[in-house]
């Protein structure tokens, strides 16, 4: 027998039952993917002529036993995803016509031996997802034969050997989640078979190395969550291969340059939580192939590019927390293949009831905090995928329009702090999904529709800051998942309705700032979720229901502006409440 193969047969037990130790002229043995434990006997050494070993995806424990190396003729070590610890034997060093090794997910520590670097064979290593710690050996610059390596989710220290610019055929250099220091060094610019570099999350520092123009196969560079700095390097446009770009979360600055302009298969743009500055170039607009664009949390200025999406395959653009000026761009206007679009916080203005389209794939779209105006169009009925609308602070004004209500998938509307007028319409009942409404801060008028209450999945309502009339709905009782409902500073009169009670997993409620009046309801004992209650500045009369002692949760009450009498409740929450937020009020008293 020269071949055993057992893949997946679901064998059990240890290797010290089965017989393959005893097969002198056994050469390949696969014994992967089953439920095999217990350590790796050392007695696997006589079986002198295996060429191939696999024992991955088992459950074997405790160490690798030295003794592996006296398999001299060994080419492929797989011992991955089991549960083997301890440090890598430096013997392996002398397995010298091995081309793979993969002892990756196991608990290995320590640190990577030196002796590795004498594996002139090795094409393939993989130790990735150990707790190996220490510098990684510059000995494996030797290793001139290698095609990957993967030594990412580690506990890595120290710089990245210069040594590796030695490795011109490898094709994959993955060593992220690690705690590699240092810069990156610019002799990696001579791995001229590079495809793809992994190195985010890691503490690199100083500049990305000009050198990196010359990797002309490389189609994924991951370098974000660094502490890189300085301008990201013209040379990156040279980088014709490109289909993922990932320089996020460092401390770049500087200008973008517009030779990315020139990466004809690029995909993916990730720049955001950097510090770059100046305008985003034009040249961007002839990515035609570019899906995701993501420049959040720079310092940059100027106008989008007219030719944004002019691919047609822009999905996710992101430039939240700039200082970007100026329209919509026609060009985002017609990209009906948008999916996301992040642009709060900026400076941007313009008509968005004429600077908008039709968008059939869009699911979330945030412009707050900039300085649109105009009115809510009714276009936003006919994107049918939306999950979230957010045009919070901006300017503008006219009606909610009714066609909302076809945005039947929507999960969160906010359209707070700006100048809305009229009525809510009550065909915003039909988004039986929404779970966070926003329209404070408006000059909404009239009643709250009665169909409110239709909305059984709301989580976060607000309706504050309005001129909105009439009594509060009795049907607000049905928002049973609600943990945040916000009426205040409106001009709502009559009783506060007794079905409030049923909102058993209120935090926070206020009612202040009306024109309440009667008498607090005693089923308000049953809000025992709830932190915070105001309900001062009302007409609210009578004494406060002693029941309401049982709100031990309660952190937070104001009652202040009233015409309440009788004995304050013997809660905390009243207790600690100072004279400002009782006051005003016709006869309370602590101890009556």
């Amino acid at each position: 027998v020269t071949k055993i193969n057992l893949t997946g047969y679901g064998v059990k037990g240890t290797l010290h039952l089965f017989p393959f130790l005893s097969l002198p002229n056994l050469a390949e043995l696969d014994l992967s993917t089953n439920e095999l434990y217990g350590i790796i006997p050392p007695k696997i050494s006589q079986l002198s002529k295996l060429t191939y070993l696999d024992l991955s995806f088992n459950q074997f424990s405790g160490q690798i036993p030295p003794e592996i190396s006296h398999l001299v003729h060994l080419q492929t070590l797989h011992l991955a995803g089991n549960q083997l610890n301890g440090s890598i034997p430096r013997e392996i060093g002398q397995l010298k016509f091995l081309t793979d090794l993969a002892l990756c997910s196991n608990k290995l520590n320590g640190c990577i031996p030196a002796s590795l670097g004498k594996l002139s064979q090795l094409v393939s290593l993989l130790l990735y997802n150990n707790s190996l710690s220490g510098p990684i050996p510059p000995e494996l610059g030797n290793l001139r034969n290698l095609v990957e390596v993967y030594l990412d989710t580690n506990s890595l220290t120290g710089p990245i050997p210069s040594t590796f610019g030695n490795l011109r055929k490898l094709s994959v250099l993955s060593m992220f989640k690690n705690s590699l220091s240092g810069s990156i060094p610019s002799e990696l610019g001579n791995m001229e078979s590079l495809s793809e570099i992994s190195l985010y999350h890691n503490n690199l520092s100083g500049l990305i190395p000009t050198s990196f123009g010359d990797l002309r196969h490389l189609t994924v560079a991951r370098l974000y969550e660094n502490k890189l700095s300085g301008p990201i390097p013209e040379e990156i446009g040279n980088l014709n291969s490109l289909v993922y770009l990932e320089l996020s979360e460092n401390q770049l600055n500087g200008s973008i340059p517009a030779s990315l302009g020139s990466l004809s298969n690029l995909e993916i743009l990730h720049l955001r939580d950097n510090r770059l500055s100046g305008s985003i170039p034009n040249e961007i607009g002839n990515l035609m192939k570019l899906i995701v664009l993501e420049l959040d949390h720079n310092n940059l200025t100027g106008n989008l590019p007219q030719g944004i999406c002019r691919g047609g395959s822009l999905e996710n653009f992101t430039a939240a927390d700039n200082q970007l000026t100026g329209p919509i761009p026609q060009g985002l206007k017609n990209c009906t293949s948008l999916k996301r679009v992040y642009l709060e916080r900026n400076r941007l203005r313009g008509n968005l009831s004429e600077d908008l389209g039709v968008y059939p794939n869009l699911k979330f779209i945030e412009l707050s905090d900039n300085e649109f105006y105009g009115e809510v169009s009714s276009n936003w009925g006919l994107c049918r995928s939306l999950w979230s609308l957010s045009i919070a602070r901006n300017n503008l004004s006219g009606k909610i329009p009714a066609e909302i209500g076809n945005s039947r998938q929507i999960q969160r509307l906010d359209l707070s702090s700006n100048h809305l007028v009229g009525e809510i319409p009550k065909e915003i009942a039909k988004l039986i999904s929404l779970l966070d409404l926003r329209l404070n801060g408006n000059q909404l008028s009239g009643s709250v529709p009665l169909e409110l209450g239709l909305m059984s999945k709301l989580l976060y309502l607000d309706l504050s800051a309005n001129q909105l009339s009439k009594s509060i709905p009795e049907t607000i009782g049905n928002l049973s998942m609600s943990f945040y409902l916000n009426l205040s500073i409106n001009q709502f009169s009559q009783r506060i309705p007794i079905q409030v009670g049923k909102l058993t997993r209120l935090f926070h409620l206020d009612l202040s700032h009306n024109m309440l009046s009667g008498e607090i309801p005693g089923e308000f004992q049953s809000l025992q979720s709830l932190e915070t209650l105001n309900l001062s500045h009302n007409n609210l009369s009578g004494e406060i229901p002693a029941s309401l002692e049982k709100l031990r949760g309660l952190y937070t009450v104001d009652i202040s502006y009233n015409e309440l009498q009788g004995p304050i409740p013997n809660c905390q929450a009243f207790l600690n409440a100072s004279v400002q937020e009782l006051g005003r009020n016709k006869g309370l008293c602590g101890n009556c």
